[in-house]
């Protein structure tokens, strides 16, 4: 009886043993519901499994472990049978407290992701063991402080995220054991200034503190930073850039100042960064751009200076010095409504110029170096459409027909404006976007519809008569009125004749020399020349007139007394 009540109890573990033997060769393998376990390449993925503890029965050889968008609240003593792991993801899920020395084992763990957590601190043995980690990510938790010893063990961290805390300070030190950091996040924090504790991070490349409360960079408090290539410091509070505020960032390449409050350009400041290459300024509150407004930026390639809304204008030598200049974008500056001739003339190397949606309403070819560009983006802008803007109609007009022909051009989608490209000159242009304001004829339609009429320039015969006749008449009135000025009598009354012969006559000849006595003339007509006035007057002698034709002699008495014809120098006695 035993014997038979034993029997029955075998056949039913049998199947028992048989499973665990399979589990045994399998090497230990259970995945959970709503994992996906790929044991070829050792990753395991239970993201969004709804899994509420880290599973334990996962491939104790694993990589790649991915527990991220589950309900996991604590961490404590999960991670033991996993020493293998290079990646472990965690992110978006309910821990709050991290513990100590839960990742002693993971010694050659290189990145770790536990963004939007609910973390609130870091202990110093928060992190011990992770001597290889090269990535950690803290972002979008609820860290107000972390401990000076934090990150004790994290020699070999290059890259760190605390970007969506509540951080505002770091404790002395804090930076000081991983001295091998060369980027770190702090987005979306209450700093109000660039923390002195991040000179400790002598190999930092890159930093960005975008959406603090930072409003002022100021001498003397900035830390030194001297190999930081990037700094992001978009939408802080900066109204001002003091003059030795960037002297500790020599050899920044990339700046971004963008959605900040200054007001003037930090012209001298920027002096300072020989090494710059990349440059974004747009977002804040210039008036005006003065000339060589970024004097000494030799290296810049890269210009943003979009959304300035009370920039009103700018000088045609503003961009002068920028000689290796590639691409410039100037859109959604509203007050713009003229641009410089010439003003991008001076940059030989520049490849792509955007102007849309400013209010600009008159373009001529003069103001783009057409010959080097590959990109010319002028949407956007309430064009007049005259015959001055046929330059860029025949080139729209010229890829219009090149396209249809599916010669040599293709279409492009960017930005969700359909640009067309042509490939022999790599010329882009925002075909659809180019529509014009006036005149009424062609308002709110592409300049690139308007008809060769429109967009000539020619005068007509019309033009020509009203030309020709405008002329005409003009002459008729400059004719008329030379013609009818009454001519000047040249026979005036010798007492009105005279004295303007005497003002006017500054070089009158000399004298001829006196003669003995007048030729063909009696004694008693001599008496005549030379009595007074008075005495003819009672004698009742006639007035005497030089010019008269009854004078006696063939001719005028002057004419007798000067052989050589000069005019006469009278002088009253």
């Amino acid at each position: 009886m035993d014997d038979e009540k034993i029997h029955p109890m075998w056949i039913t573990l049998l199947p028992i043993i048989c499973l665990l033997c399979l589990i045994h060769s399998a090497g230990g393998v259970l995945c959970p519901n709503g994992c996906k376990c790929e044991n070829e390449i050792l990753r395991a993925n239970c993201s969004g499994a709804g899994i509420e503890v880290v599973p334990i029965q996962l491939n104790p050889e694993l990589h790649v472990m991915d527990l991220s968008q589950n309900k996991i609240s604590q961490l404590h003593y999960t991670f033991t049978f996993y020493e293998k792991l290079y990646i472990l993801d965690v992110s978006r899920n309910r821990v709050k407290n991290i513990g100590s020395g839960n990742f002693k084992t993971q010694k050659v763990l290189k990145f770790l992701n536990l963004s939007s957590n609910f973390i609130d601190a870091l202990g110093k043995d928060t992190f011990e063991g992770l001597i290889q980690l090269t990535e950690l990510d803290l972002s979008n938790n609820q860290l107000e402080s972390i401990g000076a010893n934090a990150f004790k063990d994290l020699h070999n961290l290059t890259i760190l995220k605390m970007n969506g805390n509540q951080l505002d300070y770091f404790e002395e030190g804090t930076f000081k054991v991983i001295p091998n950091l060369q980027a770190l996040y702090l987005d979306d924090n209450s700093f109000i200034e660039i923390s002195a504790e991040l000179s400790d991070l002598i190999h930092l490349k890159v930093l960005s503190m975008a959406r603090n409360l930072i409003e002022m960079i100021e001498d003397e408090k900035v830390p030194n930073l001297h190999e930081l290539q990037t700094l992001v410091l978009v939408q802080n509070l900066i109204q001002d850039i003091q003059p030795k505020g960037l002297d500790t960032m020599p050899n920044l390449d990339h700046l971004d100042l963008s959605d900040n409050n200054l007001t003037v350009l930090p012209t001298v400041q920027l002096a300072k960064l020989p090494k710059l290459v990349n440059l974004k300024l747009s977002g804040n509150k210039f008036n005006y751009l003065p000339a060589v407004a970024f004097r000494g930026l030799f290296h810049l390639k890269y210009l943003m200076l979009t959304r300035l809304e009370v920039l009103e204008g700018m000088d045609a030598r503003t961009f002068v010095d920028n000689i290796n200049l590639e691409k410039i974008n100037l859109d959604y500056n509203y007050k713009i409504k003229t641009i410089p001739t010439r003003l991008f003339h001076g940059n030989p190397k520049l490849r792509y110029i955007s102007i849309r949606y400013n209010a600009i309403k008159f373009l001529v070819a003069t103001h783009f170096p057409l010959d080097q560009l590959e990109e010319l983006r002028v949407g956007g802008n309430p064009l007049d459409c005259n015959c001055s803007m046929g330059w860029l109609w025949k080139i729209l007009r010229e890829n219009e027909i090149e396209n249809g022909g599916n010669a040599s051009y293709s279409r492009k989608s960017i930005d969700g404006s359909l640009l067309l490209i042509k490939r022999t000159i790599e010329l882009k242009l925002d075909v659809n976007d180019v529509i014009c304001e006036t005149p009424e004829e062609l308002y709110n339609k592409k300049l690139v519809s308007a008809s060769q009429r429109q967009m000539d320039c020619s005068m007509s015969w019309m033009a020509i008569m009203s030309v020709v006749l405008t002329i005409l008449f003009i002459l008729g009135i400059v004719i008329g009125v030379f013609f009818f000025i009454p001519k000047k009598k040249t026979n005036n009354r010798l007492d009105k004749e005279m004295p303007k012969i005497i003002q006017t006559s500054y070089n009158a000849p000399p004298l001829p020399p006196p003669r003995k006595s007048l030729p063909n003339h009696d004694s008693n007509n001599v008496e005549r020349y030379i009595m007074p006035p008075i005495l003819l007057h009672n004698r009742s002698m006639p007035m005497w007139d030089p010019y008269s034709q009854h004078c006696n002699g063939n001719g005028n008495i002057y004419e007798q007394l000067n052989d050589h014809r000069d005019r006469p120098h009278i002088v009253y006695v």
